[in-house]
Order: C-alpha cells, then sequence, then structure tokens
C-alpha cells in the first residue's frame, strides 16, 4: 500500500465516521444539472426539470439549496439558500424552468470545481451533512482524449479529495444508457455516496424520489391500501402521489370523514397539485386513519415525530460479507427505555433496484448486553448490486420507517472499512453501544496522520527559510531591490 491510496482511504474513512456522529438537523444540497444539447434529445418533455423542482419540493425547511448546471462550462444559478426563506421554492422552480439544453461538451471537472465552492469553508459538522446531487446524460468530453485524460486526473487526484476533507457525499443520477455510470459510481463510493442509473424519462420521478430519500433520509410511514395511519407524536404529515396521464384528482379523507382536495384548501393544509404529482403537508395531523384516494398507486407518506427510529449500516459491502443492522428507537434523540418497548417488533427488508423484497428479518435486542437499546440482525446478499433496506420499528399505536441505500459489489472487488450511514446516537448512548465503537481509534489515527504531515510541512517551511536567509547573506548590498 502507498503512502497517497493509504492517506485517501483514511480520509474517506474519517469522512464516513464523522458523518455517523449524530442525527442530521439540516442538510446542504448543491443540485447540479447537465444542460448539453444531447439532453434536447434525451429528455424532450424537460422530465429532469421536472424532477429537479420535486426534489426541491421534498426537501425540509430547515434545509439549504443550491443550483447550479453544466456543459462545456458550470454556472451558479443559486447559493445555498435556506428554504425556509420566503419565495425560495418558488425562485427555484422559476429558476430551474429556464434552464436551456443547448450547451456542448460535458465538463464534470468544472461542475464538480462549482459545486464545491458552494459549501461553507469550514471544516464538516455531523448534525449538518453536505451533499451533491450531479445529474447527466453524458460521459467527460472535452473535445480529445488528452483533455479528457488529465481532466479525469485533476478530479481523482485533487478534487475529490477535497470533497472527502470537506465532508461531502455526491449522489449521481446517470440518465440514457450512454451516460458514463461507472464514472460517476467512482465519484460515489469515493465520498460515501451512491450513483445509478434512469433509462428513460419515465424513470426520473423515481430517481429524484430516491435522491431526496438518500439526502434526507426521511422518517416514513406505510401506505397500505391507500391509508396511513397517524399516532399523537406526528408533527407533519406529508403526502406524495405520483400522477400519469389520464390520472382523475385525488382526495383526501381525514380520520374524521372530511374530505379534502386540490381545490378547496384548509388551514394547515398545504395542496400542490401538479400533471406529474400531488404533494399534501399536513401540519399537526389528526391522529388516526388517513385514507387518500388516487388512480395511481404510487403513494408515499412521510412525517416528522419526536419518535424516531435509526439504524446503522454500512454504504458499501462485500458480497462475501453479512451486513449487520442494528436499530434503536428514539424520543427526542434518546433512546426509549427497554422496558417501555415491549411489545415494538423490529424489521429489516432488504429490496433490489426494482424494488422486489428480497428477504426479511426480525431484528434481535443486542446480545452482548441484556439492558441495550438497540435490536441486531444480520443481512446476507446472493449477487452484486444496489439495494434497499428499510428498517421497521412496530409498536401498538406506531409505525415508524426509513429507507437506507447499500451498494453490494462482487468479491473480487476490495472493499476499504468504512463506517456505517449517518445514523446518530442518543444521547444516553455509550461506545459499547454503537457497532462502530471503533471510531474513535480512526479518528485517533486521522488526527495522528494530520498531525504528521503538519510537522512534515513545518520541518519543510524551516528548510526553506534557512536556504532562504543563507541566499539573502550572499547577496551584496547593492544588488539588493530597494522595494524589497
Amino acid at each position: 500500500m502507498t503512502g497517497k491510496p493509504a492517506a485517501i482511504r483514511l480520509t474517506l474513512l474519517v469522512l464516513l465516521a464523522l458523518l455517523a456522529c449524530g442525527p442530521a438537523d439540516a442538510v446542504d444540497v448543491v443540485l447540479t444539472l447537465d444542460r448539453s444539447l444531447s439532453m434536447k434529445g434525451n429528455d424532450p418533455n424537460r422530465d429532469s426539470l421536472k424532477g429537479a423542482e420535486l426534489f426541491s419540493e421534498l426537501l425540509g425547511a430547515e434545509d439549504r439549496l443550491a443550483l447550479t448546471t453544466f456543459a462545456q462550462e458550470s454556472e451558479r444559478l443559486l447559493p445555498l439558500t435556506p428554504l425556509s426563506d420566503t419565495g425560495t421554492r418558488e425562485r427555484i422552480a422559476s429558476l430551474i424552468q429556464q434552464v436551456r439544453m443547448g450547451g456542448i461538451r460535458t465538463n464534470f471537472e468544472a461542475a464538480l470545481r462549482t459545486a464545491s465552492r458552494l459549501y461553507p469553508d469550514q471544516p464538516p459538522d455531523p448534525a449538518h451533512p453536505r451533499v451533491l446531487v450531479l445529474f447527466s446524460d453524458g460521459q467527460l468530453n472535452l473535445g480529445s482524449e488528452e483533455a479528457n485524460q488529465t481532466s479525469r486526473a485533476a478530479i481523482v487526484e485533487e478534487i475529490i479529495p477535497k470533497f472527502q476533507a470537506a465532508g461531502i457525499r455526491i449522489l449521481g443520477v446517470a440518465f440514457s444508457p450512454e451516460a458514463d455510470l461507472a464514472f460517476l459510481r467512482q465519484l460515489a463510493d469515493a465520498t460515501g455516496g451512491q450513483a445509478f442509473r434512469a433509462d428513460k424519462p419515465a424513470d426520473i420521478y423515481d430517481a429524484f424520489v430516491r435522491l431526496f430519500e438518500q439526502t434526507d433520509q426521511p422518517l416514513t410511514a406505510p401506505v397500505i391500501d391507500g391509508a396511513v395511519k397517524v399516532d399523537a407524536n406526528v408533527r407533519e404529515l406529508k403526502l406524495l402521489v405520483k400522477r400519469d396521464t389520464g390520472d382523475g384528482p385525488m382526495q383526501l379523507t381525514d380520520p374524521s370523514g372530511r374530505t379534502f382536495s386540490a381545490g378547496a384548501p384548509v388551514p394547515g393544509v398545504d395542496w400542490k397539485s401538479t400533471p406529474d404529482f400531488d404533494r399534501v403537508s399536513i401540519q399537526q395531523p389528526e391522529a388516526g386513519s388517513w385514507k387518500v384516494t388516487a388512480d395511481n398507486a404510487d403513494k408515499k407518506a412521510y412525517i416528522e415525530s419526536d419518535l424516531d427510529v435509526h439504524a446503522t449500516l454500512p454504504v458499501l459491502a462485500s458480497l462475501d460479507e453479512t451486513v449487520t443492522v442494528v436499530a434503536k428507537l428514539l424520543y427526542r434523540g434518546v433512546a426509549v427505555d427497554p422496558s417501555l418497548m415491549k411489545n415494538t417488533r423490529f424489521t429489516a427488508t432488504s429490496l433490489d433496484a426494482s424494488g422486489a423484497i428480497q428477504q426479511q428479518l426480525e431484528l434481535q435486542p443486542g446480545a452482548s448486553d441484556p439492558s441495550a437499546r438497540d435490536y441486531r440482525g444480520t443481512l446476507a446478499f446472493s449477487a452484486p448490486g444496489l439495494f434497499q433496506v428499510r428498517v421497521s420499528a412496530e409498536g401498538v399505536d406506531f409505525q415508524r420507517q426509513k429507507t437506507y441505500f447499500l451498494t453490494i459489489v462482487g468479491a473480487e472487488h476490495p472493499v476499504p472499512p468504512v463506517a456505517p450511514q449517518a445514523t446518530g446516537l442518543p444521547d444516553n448512548a455509550t461506545a459499547a453501544d454503537s457497532p462502530d465503537s471503533d471510531q474513535a481509534t480512526q479518528r485517533t489515527a486521522f488526527f495522528i496522520f494530520l498531525l504528521g504531515n503538519l510537522g512534515l510541512l513545518a520541518l519543510a517551511g524551516l528548510g526553506v527559510g534557512v536556504w532562504w536567509w543563507r541566499r539573502r547573506r550572499r547577496i551584496a548590498p547593492d544588488e539588493v531591490d530597494p522595494d524589497d
């Protein structure tokens, strides 16, 4: 192992450990859209822009979003802006609708450099993750193979280490079969993100919903036969229903039997209806069963609640190893006492890229410590690919779900050790509560590595200073520039 790759792997290890240290309160997201001429042919109905608008609609009010586009050059349309600011979402929608797909070339290097400058110039904060969403239908193309190779080297050797050090995860979508999915995966894997393909415009809606779920890791509730059960701990219910051509209007019925629709808004309900989706946000929803009546079966329910489920599992694993899932039920960030969870059932379900269930297991209390407040189980995978792992906690009067994304690589591809996905430990957790009790060791190794390099820089600086002093002494007084 050479020194430079070892340093990069150690940086990635510490980056992912930092991402797993605490629950995320807000996310800084840079959305970068390919505006090359090929997008006009691959996306004639501008579905990618509709998907980008949906993505911005789904992000939380506490998040910040920036918007850029790229072709030969990269252009910043909007700096990181809190989505809670009045008019921000409307401004973002307007900017997205004005994007014109007429650029030449595909310059990933310019896109990455522009995006990196939009994040705060400060160390990464585990409570405020940073994510770059990169959407492209092409391959790196600067006009010549020599220019492509030079740019690719700059990305791998210079830019990606900066993303790692700044704690920025890259999520990539390769739109169309011609897009360079392998390169996007290289960027994503190096930063603890994920990349996948959306082959055709019809796949874009699902792609941006998936990007949102990877970015914000929202808490969800199951939609069963069009109904969502809401408990008293839910502060906000956000429903997302896909629409296809010919679908009729959606209706919503609350637990009291009142019916709502897009054309009849009521206090506390924000309803946006487009030809592609309905998005309904209900503040302080009444506890009970909410019924969604719509032609489309694609329905999702996102919730905000003090009662939360968190899990730890890797973002990347090898086919020849099992994946350990560790789940906790939290109330306002503190692990719930085991005596209060006697009737709570924890499960982990793995789904393949098509959404088909591969395996389901019931998580069991931590065996190493009978009083541990976590539940554990192991998943095994029979083929490489992209998978979702849905972690659920179900009690007598509540249901909580959270979806995590996992890449399984073939056994022939070595996987560097990485820390679990961002989940956060409760305030009263100890190192033994976490499946990654060696994170402190990882951080220590990182700081030793950092201090060692600083020491080398100091020695180098001292040597340069001595050389310069000795050189100045050799220069005759009349040869010295009076402006020095």
